[in-house]
């Protein structure tokens, strides 16, 4: 069958997006940075040291900055500011909030009888899924809207961490295993955030890939590694979308805290790719104050007590200072970073909180983002899309208890959430039995907790045993089964192995079996909607079922969204930004997560980079390991044909560096509904000195909506930087010489795609890199990928 797409919704839908990213191309932040920061040093120099000391340091957790304006309830914190009638300085403290799904702050606040609620957004790796800047563009404006709505001038987001292993327990915030997906997703977000006027927080600068013991585990990873997978999307964001902060993480790399390592936040962020923002801690990180500060790291938050040495920050560091360990130069350096931001802000300008959010039409955005970034997995037989003359059966607890996202920092206050009954409801028609059923099961079963941080509240609800009667009942009566699967994730906690995390538990396979026959027996089909957080265990039972849907953690608009894709409102047109793997260990990190306790005290503490460069597909493609699903991969209610890519331009011959590689490829929608593709653009390097992986992904692109029968030409652009290898060896970038073949592909698949090829004459140094960066500590070793070969 195929989809009747709602041209009603669909106009509406684009309306929303185009509205709001009207206000979001590009970065719109006109403050003069060299006027700002002459102004910052004006001001710095009128300050007592105590004034500036204070500014490197937060209040503390839960205590009003310095000068604050209007208490903003339920932030994460400020940077103090200064107010000095003698010295004329009134500095404004700024807001900082969490989270990566949409400001979060407390809703309700005593004694006001109005609400301040937040969007909920997908989750990152949703919206990356849509493969569409744009878009994401667009949910960044909003959400910057409703930061300078609510007072917030820094958003402490967005979260662009590689997703190294599957169970990191927050890689629903994170966009993808791929670099280039983080860079391009992260630069939109920024630049739509910043457009306001209020200041993103890019974060954890690097290599925070796992909550297990996060606050002091050592991460050793290859300077090569570090540089073509970890970095490389904070290096893309700086350098394109200017964000006003970047926040080091918790844990060490290579045997030292990152918010301690002068090369990373200096030599590295500032010296090589030119911020000129300014340095946060995350809450609570590192263990020496004096070194933080001496490292460039401008601001420690949140200040108060440091929780390793259980000293008052503020206190050490004014000690530190009387004893030399911290000169004026740096502390003058540092407040000028911070004040220089902190001048743009609407508190320092002065503007009170409008507190007046477009919320509905940021959940209509939301909705909307969500649909574009579902994931149809499977489709056998058309089981998608469903009439509204069919009659749907739904099973699993997680249509009443649907997952809008992740816990922590990352959740938001948002003033509804539709869980996956309503939304199908909305849409098509229901058997009422079994939403009965389970409704009274979910009403008589819910129990609560808090998260670990005691910051959401977690709902939970027994997947119910559902007799063979009922089941047989609803195959014989209905038209279609939908099974809904749910997993959520959070802050601090990495995911397990176990049944009911990366495995189904035992109810929801015997649901699955049990459905799928009763179904198939009837001769009907059985589609499964997966509202998780991340990679589960899918090949043991995704033969069983006709149709899978991904839709992640969908935001609040969840159910509506799910059931635009079941109805065929919308035709689905996301695709991964992850693998899923065919069994967890075949991960190539699979061996050496969660990291290991090398000292014997109970506690992990060493976490050892053993897959070097080949993360994610770059493993599966070069090793030609079976996979579930490949990145990249993604289906759609219609079909559509690949042109042959023409390369159109190569000046990296004529123009070294400088210089770029264009293609063009025309994408063809031959099937019989309107809908959108996206085109990925795969390289396979010729042998060199350095190995390489067997493909990477260096560009994509979105088709418009395309009729059937439309075609459209998508123009690609790679330039030098995303070609060039690292040489860990000479500090720096090459792109080396050989024959190139470039893939024009619907995933990282490419066995049936015919390359074209493009030639590079000599090597191409693109950029020379701070000698013995990040070096790996002595008497490790690393193999020809960049792979820390353990002791």
């Amino acid at each position: 069958m195929y989809p009747k797409i709602n041209k009603t919704t669909v106009i509406v839908s684009l309306a929303i997006a185009s509205a709001l990213t009207g206000c979001a191309n590009t970065n719109q932040d006109n403050n003069d940075q060299a006027a700002l920061q002459l102004k910052a040093q004006n001001m710095v120099s009128k300050m007592s040291t105590d004034e500036k000391l204070n500014l490197l340091v937060g209040p503390g957790y839960g205590d009003k900055g310095i000068n604050a304006g209007p208490e903003v309830k339920g932030t994460a914190g400020y940077i103090n500011g200064v107010n000095n009638p003698v010295s004329g300085i009134d500095l404004t403290a700024s807001v900082l909030a969490d989270g990566p799904a949409g400001i979060r702050i407390d809703p309700k606040r005593e004694g006001d009888e109005h609400t301040y609620y937040a969007t909920a957004f997908p989750i990152g790796v949703l919206l990356a899924s849509s493969w569409d800047p744009q878009v994401v563009r667009t949910v960044g404006n909003a959400i910057g809207q409703e930061a300078k709505a609510y007072g917030v001038d820094f958003w402490l987001a967005p979260g662009m961490n590689i997703q190294r292993n599957p169970l990191n327990g927050r890689n629903f915030e994170y966009y993808s295993e791929d670099p280039f997906v983080t860079a391009k997703i992260a630069e939109a977000v920024t630049e739509g955030a910043q457009s306001n006027g209020i200041g993103v927080t890019i974060k954890h600068f690097v290599a925070n890939n796992s909550e297990t013991n996060r606050m002091t585990v050592n991460n050793i990873i290859s300077p090569r590694a570090l540089r073509e997978i970890y970095l490389r999307g904070f290096e893309n964001t700086v350098e394109t979308a200017q964000p006003w902060a970047i926040m080091t993480s918790y844990n060490k790399v290579n045997g030292t805290y990152t918010s301690q390592r002068h090369d990373l936040v200096t030599d590295v962020l500032r010296d090589e790719w030119g911020f000129k923002g300014l340095v946060m801690s995350d809450w609570y990180a590192g263990d020496n104050a004096v070194e933080m500060i001496n490292a460039g790291n401008d601001e420690i938050q949140p200040g108060g007590i440091n929780m390793v040495t259980k000293e008052k920050q503020l206190q050490h560091l004014q000690k530190a200072y009387q004893e030399g360990k911290i000169t004026d130069e740096t502390i003058n350096r540092n407040a000028v970073h911070i004040v220089t931001q902190m001048l743009k802000t609407p508190s320092a300008q002065h503007v009170l909180p409008a507190n007046n959010p477009d919320l509905a039409t940021h959940a209509a955005l939301s909705r909307y983002t969500a649909d574009q970034g579902i994931i149809l997995l499977k489709n056998q037989s058309q089981a998608l899309p469903i009439s509204t003359h069919e009659k749907v059966a739904t099973f699993g607890i997680a249509q009443q208890l649907t997952q809008k996202g992740g816990t922590g920092s990352g959740d938001v206050h948002s003033a509804h959430v539709v869980n996956l009954m309503e939304g199908l409801q909305a849409e098509l028609t229901v058997d009422p039995t079994l939403q009965r059923y389970y409704q009274h099961w979910y009403h008589t079963n819910r129990t609560k907790t808090s998260d670990k941080f005691n910051i959401s509240t977690i709902y939970h609800c027994p997947e119910p045993t559902l007799s063979a009667k009922q089941i047989n009942t609803a195959a014989k009566d209905d038209d279609v089964a939908v099974i809904t699967i749910s997993r959520t994730a959070g802050e601090g906690t990495d995911r397990t192995t176990k049944k009911g995390d990366y495995q189904l538990t035992n109810n929801e396979s015997a649901l699955i079996s049990k459905v799928s026959m009763a179904f198939h027996a009837q001769g009907k089909q059985v589609v499964v909607v997966l509202n998780i957080s991340g990679v589960i265990e899918t090949t043991s039972w995704k033969d069983k079922v006709d149709g899978i849907v991904l839709a992640y953690l969908p935001g609040e608009e969840s159910g509506f969204a799910v059931a635009d894709i079941l109805s065929g409102k919308t035709n689905p047109s996301g695709k991964l930004t992850q693998t899923f793997p065919a069994k967890y260990s075949d991960v190539p990190s699979a061996k050496t997560f969660f990291g290991k306790d090398t000292n014997g005290d109970g506690k992990i503490d060493t976490n050892y980079y053993n897959d070097g460069i080949l993360v994610g597909y770059r493993y599966y493609s070069t090793n030609n390991v079976p996979v579930s699903f490949p990145f990249g991969y993604g289906l759609s209610y219609t079909s559509f044909r690949y042109g042959t890519p023409t390369v159109v331009e190569n000046s990296l011959n004529a123009s070294g560096a400088k210089g770029e590689v264009s293609l063009s490829a025309t994408i063809t929608n031959s099937g019989q509904v309107a809908g959108k593709e996206v085109a990925e653009v795969y390289i396979a390097a010729p042998n060199g000195k350095l190995v390489k992986p067997k493909i990477e992904l260096k560009s994509f692109a979105k088709t418009a909506q395309l009729a059937p029968g439309e075609a459209q030409t998508l123009n690609f652009t790679i330039p030098a930087k995303w070609l060039a290898s690292f040489d860990s060896k000479d500090n720096q970038w090459i792109i080396e010489p050989g024959q190139y073949q470039v893939y024009v592909a619907p995933s990282s698949n490419i066995n049936d795609i015919q390359p074209v090829p493009f030639t590079i004459n000599q090597e191409v140094v693109v950029a020379k890199t701070t000698p013995n960066a990040l070096a790996l500590p002595q008497g490790y070793t690393i193999n020809k990928t960049g792979g820390v070969i353990t002791h």
